[in-house]
Formats: structure tokens, C-alpha cells, sequence
């Protein structure tokens, strides 16, 4: 398997090639997160967007010492916000080369914490609009990429693929970051042995969601969550019941991005590894087509979110997913600017 660049770029993206001290898709992705980063981004503004349902979420915005080339939108993945470093590593590295930057907190999360009653999840693609309506209005002039990490991704893509066109919203490009487009698969992939350091992790995640909730909402919910939770076990007792859907395999079903990529309108770049331990690549090697305006990168190794290089960056250090992203974001804005 190689990496996949798309040949309609003016200058071919450096293809991958993994460190030797971050080898597989396990140290990959825990060195991915483990390595520092910043810890702030300066002058952040915030912004409080409304959604129909009452809850309100929040979305960070910092803007470069010069004239915008286009302004960034990113969204986080399970558990995080837009102060999770690999949010803030992206964001310096987008506001240095003259983007606008916006980090979007999922409903409850960062910023949002206690300003919303609801539960976010890989399918809440309707707390899309209301954001991108915000940016509409504070910048209406400047082409927009968008780019979700992890669970975002596939939130990103459903939305996508649920509204075809961009909807006057200005979007020049959407990335989706390891999106995990099939979610039975990777729920699969979670609850194998191997992954349960990343399946207790991520449970201890959800279940301070849950304990956040109950603590600013005495009317929340009273769950019995016990304390060897499995991701699997969350969604069926809490974001199917609490969602509407009938099982976490109803949710999963109804939720995944795969099936609406052929609806796509908008130039998408989905980048992925081959040995992401919980997104499995099977997924994007049976992606449903005909997608002509979503592009696969799949890379030999980088794990989930890590892509450690054997090589330095532009930026002085081996964060090869950040120069991707910038250069993905780079061509596509000029491409409709």
C-alpha cells in the first residue's frame, strides 16, 4: 500500500515515511500524543453559538498578525476540545502562515462545559450549520476549509454527504483526519484485547462527560456506569437511549459517513493510516462509490492522529500530519479564491 497524493496539486506532498523511534501504528499514535505542544494560543475570542435545541456551544477564534489567506475551522475528536494539543498544534501552525483560526468545542466540551444539556456524538451533524453560520457572519468574504479529527471526521463527512453542496457557506475544502466512517468497525476494533489501554481510556473520557452533566443538571439522567465501561457499553446504555436510537448498533448504522461519501459535493481529502489501531484501514479500502470529489490519503503506518516523520517538517520537528494539512488546505483555497 502507498501513499495516495492527489496529481492535480501543484507540488506533490512529501509521502510519509515513519520515524524509526515511533515505529507501528501503537507508538505512532501514543508518542502522537504524548509529545509536547503548545499550550495556548493567543488572543483567543470566544464565540457562543446558539443551537436549536436550547444548548449553546462554544467556538475559539484567533486571528494572525496579518491580512487572513482564509480562515480554518477545526473540530475535535472523542473526549477533547479545542484546547487539546494536537487542536492548539494545528491551530499555531495554521495562525503562522496567515489563516484565521477557529477551534470548535463540541456541545459540553471546553469552554461549553455546563452550557449544554445534550450529549455530542459522532453523528450530531446538525450542530454543523449553526457554527457555520457564525463564521459566515464574522467573515463572510473568506473561503473557509474545515478539518475534523477522529470522530469529527466522520461527523464531518456526514454532514457532507447529507447536504451535497456547501449551502453558500463559503467552504473551499474539508480534510477528515483518521475518520472512523465505519463505526461498527472500529467499535470492533476497540473492544479487541489489544486496544483496551485505548477503549479505558477513552471510557474514563465519557464518563466525566457524564459525571459533568449530572453535576450542572440535577434533572440529568442518574446512569449506572460501572467501572470497567467499554466504549461499546457507553453507546448502548447512554448514546443510543439518549439519542433516539434504538441500539448502539442502530446508532452506529445510522450514523457512519461511509454510505453518504458518493453524495459529496465539496473537495474532500480523507487522511488516514494503514495501522490506526481502532480505525481500521479495511473501512477506506471498501469506501462505496462512485466518491469523485473525496480524496483517499492512506499512508504506510502513522497510527491514530500520530504521523511521526523520519524526516523534519517546515516547522523544525516531525509533525507530518500538521504540513499535510496546511498543504492540503494551501492549494484548495487557492484553487476557488
Amino acid at each position: 500500500m502507498t501513499s495516495a497524493v492527489n496529481t492535480t496539486l501543484e507540488t506533490p506532498l512529501q509521502p510519509f515515511r515513519p520515524a524509526r523511534w515511533a515505529k507501528g501504528g501503537d507508538l505512532q499514535t501514543l508518542l502522537g500524543y504524548l509529545l509536547p505542544g503548545p499550550k495556548s494560543l493567543p488572543g483567543t475570542v470566544l464565540h457562543h453559538v446558539l443551537l436549536p435545541d436550547g444548548d449553546t456551544l462554544v467556538v475559539c477564534e484567533n486571528r494572525p498578525n496579518q491580512t487572513p489567506c482564509g480562515m480554518v475551522l477545526l473540530m475535535h475528536g472523542l473526549g477533547g476540545h479545542a484546547d487539546s494539543a494536537y487542536m492548539l498544534r494545528v491551530g499555531a501552525k495554521f495562525l503562522s502562515r496567515g489563516w484565521l483560526v477557529f477551534r470548535m468545542n463540541h456541545r459540553g466540551a471546553g469552554q461549553g462545559k455546563g452550557l449544554a444539556k445534550h450529549l455530542y456524538h459522532s453523528g450530531k451533524s446538525e450542530d454543523v450549520p449553526p457554527v457555520l453560520e457564525t463564521l459566515r457572519h464574522q467573515h463572510p468574504d473568506l473561503p473557509l476549509v474545515i478539518i475534523g479529527f477522529s470522530l469529527s471526521g466522520n461527523l464531518l463527512l456526514k454532514y457532507l454527504g447529507e447536504t451535497g453542496a456547501e449551502n453558500g457557506y463559503h467552504i473551499k475544502h474539508a480534510i477528515a483526519v483518521c475518520p472512523p466512517i465505519n463505526l461498527q468497525q472500529c467499535a470492533d476494533a476497540l473492544s479487541r484485547p489489544r486496544n483496551r489501554l485505548y477503549d479505558v481510556r477513552f471510557s474514563r473520557l465519557l464518563k466525566q462527560v457524564i459525571r459533568d452533566l449530572q453535576n450542572h443538571f440535577p434533572d440529568f439522567p442518574r446512569l449506572h456506569l460501572p467501572f470497567n465501561l467499554t466504549v461499546y457499553e457507553f453507546d448502548q446504555r447512554v448514546t443510543a437511549p439518549l439519542n433516539g436510537f434504538a441500539s448502539a448498533e442502530d446508532y452506529y448504522q445510522r450514523c457512519s459517513a461511509a454510505p453518504l461519501l458518493p453524495n459529496i459535493r465539496i473537495p474532500t481529502t480523507i487522511l488516514a493510516s494503514d495501522d490506526d489501531p481502532f480505525v481500521p484501514a479495511e473501512m477506506f479500502q471498501t469506501m462505496p462509490g462512485p466518491h469523485v470529489h473525496v480524496e483517499l490519503h492512506l499512508t504506510r503506518s502513522g497510527g491514530h492522529m500520530g504521523f511521526l516523520s523520519a524526516f523534519k517538517t517546515s516547522f523544525g520537528d516531525h509533525r507530518w500530519m500538521d504540513d499535510a494539512l496546511l498543504y492540503f488546505a494551501s492549494q484548495n483555497s487557492k484553487n476557488g479564491k
